[in-house]
């Protein structure tokens, strides 16, 4: 595991479940000797994982220890908050938060928010401007879509609007109002804000999520629903309130904010979030010909950053967005101020840092040689059925080729080699053994068990290897003690059957109480099975035997003692002149 990563995974935690596979979707999952791992040249960030592990292996990097050690020691540091707070912290007032944050030590409380309002200004900007030739305009608000785009749609990054991050913009702004030794701390709802923030951390020293502001909160003692001390103060964000900006957090809010500013009428603005909903978006987007432009507004959450890895409001999606879209009049009454300069600088960007993953290509027979290792030798052998994470057997061939998957994840397979194993040492095994389910039907037996009952028996074994659905009332004689074992759960009853010109030595077990029998048969009349009787006999009767001379000599002992105790009480009566 490796903890400097915005994602990890807490190896002894990781319990083989693979839903991480079948729910990331880009599959940058590694496992590893049953444990799973993320593979950040293939990770986009967008901490899926974190929310849908069942036991919670999936780790988002603690920076919360870092911000406190930046609040210690620097003494102007800026709280960059993401608008989506309003959907985290219910009910808490704009002027309960920026006092709450202020009493931890913040020199002041600003909207990300702001630098949203720059990036809808300049992308409304370059899609006006004549020189974007596209047909197709992609947002890069969201960090982990540019991810996706980078590095599994590297033929649409030409469609990637040159502009950075609304984190970027405000971190940069707030070096401009506060100076360049101020500190920036962000709170979002957002992972990959981490990845922004370990790449440019001269704008943006360190990206904590929402989760971890409700712990410093608490931590420091303070209860967001009651008075705070500086409760006074005006409690207001510095250095103005942002206004359409605050709908970013939800599907469809930076385009409001871009139409102010895009003044053409041939763009078509369109907006899709969670993976599913951009994958198919993004579907042959390349051979679009339409006449107008298509604005594709992408997030990587489903319905936005409302529903990011890093918020802990549990409400449904609906009551989030409301928060949100319930704030912006208040939000936009003090938009204006003319004093404050909203101009950031160069806020373009090129995409360079990020790589594409490579795409290899594997032959059919490649394929088919990783296939043959679980024991898929035909198309008829692909079941497709998902159990390892991946959408179909190919996939998870290819996963072993590439190293990030291994056999032991197919479930058909483990399944065939557990009963392959199971069959070995049923008919290796020197007693006959048979199964009988609740139905009292014939699970399995080995052919000793048939040789046992008889060439009738095993006549039918020959036609029907295992037995396998033959009713026990008709082919087992002993099927009385099946029955009852079944039927009181008893965990073992033995008893000896004559069949034919055999005596059988009949052991009765309980694999699952009510449900499933298993009856190991010894025939009696072979030397070594009889002598291995006679001697376990034996020892049993030594044991009984034992047990009777211990109860005997104890008895014994203590009638003597009581005997010596009375004897000894008469002679004590005795007067001296008796004794003479």
């Amino acid at each position: 595991m490796n903890y400097s990563k915005p994602i990890y995974t807490e190896k002894n935690d990781c319990q083989d479940c693979y839903k991480c596979v079948r729910e990331c979707p880009v599959k940058a999952i590694k496992i590893e000797d049953g444990s799973a791992s993320i593979v950040e040249e293939l990770c986009i960030f967008c901490g899926h994982c974190t929310e849908i592990c069942p036991v919670g292996a999936k780790k988002v990097r603690n920076d919360l220890t870092l911000a406190k050690l930046i609040l210690d020691e620097d003494s102007k540091v800026i709280a960059s908050i993401a608008p989506s707070w309003v959907a985290d912290f219910p009910g808490v007032s704009e002027q309960r938060m920026v006092n709450a944050l202020k009493f931890i030590g913040f020199t002041a409380v600003s909207e990300t928010s702001l630098g949203a309002e720059v990036v809808s200004k300049e992308t409304g900007r370059l899609l006006n401007d004549a020189a974007w030739k596209h047909k197709v305009a992609i947002s890069t608000a969201c960090p982990s879509v540019v991810e996706l785009i980078i590095k599994y749609y590297p033929q649409y990054v030409q469609y990637l609007t040159p502009v950075v991050s609304p984190l970027m913009v405000h971190g940069a702004l707030l070096k401009r109002w506060y100076g360049p030794d101020a500190k920036v701390i962000f709170f979002g709802p957002c992972i990959a804000k981490k990845i922004e923030s370990d790449k440019n951390q001269d704008i943006v020293e360190v990206a904590l999520t929402f989760k971890d502001l409700a712990q410093w909160i608490e931590d420091e003692g303070i209860n967001l629903y009651v008075e705070l001390p500086n409760e006074t103060e005006p409690g207001l964000f510095e250095p103005v309130h942002s206004g359409l900006g605050t709908l970013y957090p939800i599907d469809g809010g930076m385009i409001s904010g871009i139409k102010e500013d895009a003044t053409a009428t041939d763009i078509s603005f369109m907006t899709f979030s969670g993976s599913r909903g951009i994958t198919d978006a993004l579907k042959d987007i390349d051979i679009y010909n339409g006449n107008n432009t298509l604005f594709l507004e992408l997030l990587s959450c489903n319905g936005g950053c409302i529903s990011g890895p890093g918020t802990r409001s549990k409400e449904s999606l609906a009551v989030k967005r409301y928060h949100v879209i319930n704030r912006v009049p208040l939000a936009s009454k003090t938009i204006k101020n003319p004093t404050i300069s909203m101009e950031a600088g160069d806020i373009s960007c090129k995409f360079i840092e990020i790589k594409p993953v490579p795409v290899r290509k594997f032959s059919s027979k490649e394929i088919a040689e990783a296939l043959s290792a679980v024991g898929k030798l035909s198309s008829k052998d692909e079941l497709n059925c998902s159990g390892c994470g991946y959408d179909s057997c190919k996939e998870f061939a290819i996963a072993m080729i590439l190293g990030n998957a291994e056999r032991s994840m197919c479930v058909s397979y483990m399944r065939k080699v557990a009963h392959d194993k199971a069959t070995v040492l049923l008919q290796k095994i020197p007693s006959g053994v048979v199964i009988v389910d609740d139905k009292m039907r014939v699970i399995e037996a080995n052919r000793n068990f048939a040789t046992m009952l008889g060439a009738e028996t095993e006549m039918i074994f020959d036609a029907n290897p295992g037995l396998e659905g033959a009713v026990a009332e008709k082919l087992v004689p002993f099927h009385k003690m099946l029955a009852a074992a079944l039927n009181t759960g008893e965990d073992q009853m033995e008893r000896d059957v004559k069949v034919g010109s055999k005596k059988l030595k009949i052991s009765v077990f309980n694999i699952q109480k009510h449900k499933i029998v298993s009856a190991v048969v010894r025939d009696l009349t072979i030397p070594e099975v009889r002598n291995d009787e006679i001697a376990r006999r034996t020892k049993d009767v030594i044991k009984e035997n034992m047990e009777t001379v211990q109860k005997i000599a104890y008895l014994l002992g203590e009638n003597a003692s009581k005997t010596e105790a009375m004897l000894s009480s008469i002679l004590e009566t005795l007067s001296p002149d008796e004794e003479q």
